[in-house]
């Protein structure tokens, strides 16, 4: 709220329409076995802890052949440009998560 040079006080509205965003989601993977996963850490505590054992597990049961850690530097700041490509073009999926 401002009050101009005539005493008439101005209020401003800071809101606006939502806006429709829409995605198309990744294909599905049929199956796990025989691929290379992705695990992006925000590096929240523990959660380093996580993935090793959910990359534990999904080795056991689903025969993944290969994996990646990458880690963000914070879990406000966005993965760079660098780990995003690197995971997109070599993982057919990833995980990302925290922990806490």
């Amino acid at each position: 709220m401002t009050i101009n040079g005539t005493g008439t006080i101005v209020v401003l509205d800071p809101t606006a329409k939502p806006r429709e965003l829409r995605h198309e989601l990744a294909p599905r993977l049929p199956d796990l076995r025989g691929r290379k996963l992705g695990f992006l850490w925000n590096s929240k505590p523990n959660g380093d802890i996580l993935f090793a054992r959910l990359e534990e597990l999904l080795r056991q049961k689903y025969e993944i052949t290969d994996s990646i850690h990458r880690r963000k530097p914070t879990a406000s700041v966005s993965a760079t440009k660098q780990d995003i490509d690197e995971l997109a073009a070599s993982c057919h999926a990833v995980v990302v998560g925290l922990g806490d």
